[in-house]
């Protein structure tokens, strides 16, 4: 049976975050959460955004709200300050998530305010992903299946955190 592609994202110690997920699922059944790596890329988890938080989040990032199911973000950090950021939402199609990301990053090549640069289609192991550099990171656009996935980190991280998430790093 094909693993869910949100769930590549359990590794290591995914015993103490299943039970943690379930834990917390009982005790607020109206917002489902989502346990991330505690670890990635030499990076800690240090913030966890989910629920309806997550999505008024994800809204506010957009000016403007947009067709979510549901949304995590992931805030990670290190030692040496180096941070990395994942923002994932659930679309309530494929097409939808497409269309989510055509239209974000259009917007933001269009907008004269946009921070971001150099945009660039990669293809990593046949999987398409939209790069583009700015507030002092990298970041990587992709989707898989109904996710659509937003990291940002820095240029020596980035590659491994997208392998990490994807499962194949």
């Amino acid at each position: 049976m094909p693993r869910h592609p949100i769930m590549t994202l359990l590794r290591g110690s995914c015993q103490v975050w299943i039970f943690a997920f379930f834990l917390f699922s009982a005790c607020h059944p109206s917002g489902p959460s989502l346990p991330f790596d505690g670890h990635i890329q030499g990076l800690n988890l240090v913030k966890l955004i989910t629920g309806d938080h997550a999505v008024e989040a994800i809204n506010q990032l957009h000016g403007m709200p947009i067709d979510v199911v549901r949304g995590f973000i992931a805030y990670y950090q290190g030692n040496g300050g180096d941070k990395a950021t994942v923002w994932v939402s659930e679309a309530s199609s494929e097409e939808l998530a497409n269309k989510q990301i055509e239209v974000m990053i259009e917007k933001m090549k269009q907008s004269t305010r946009s921070p971001f640069r150099n945009y660039r289609i990669l293809d990593v192991k046949g999987f398409v992903v939209v790069a583009f550099d700015g507030m002092g990171q990298v970041h990587r656009v992709f989707r898989e299946k109904k996710w659509v996935y937003w990291i940002s980190a820095d240029a020596g991280r980035i590659d491994g955190i997208v392998a990490h998430i994807r499962g194949t790093g």
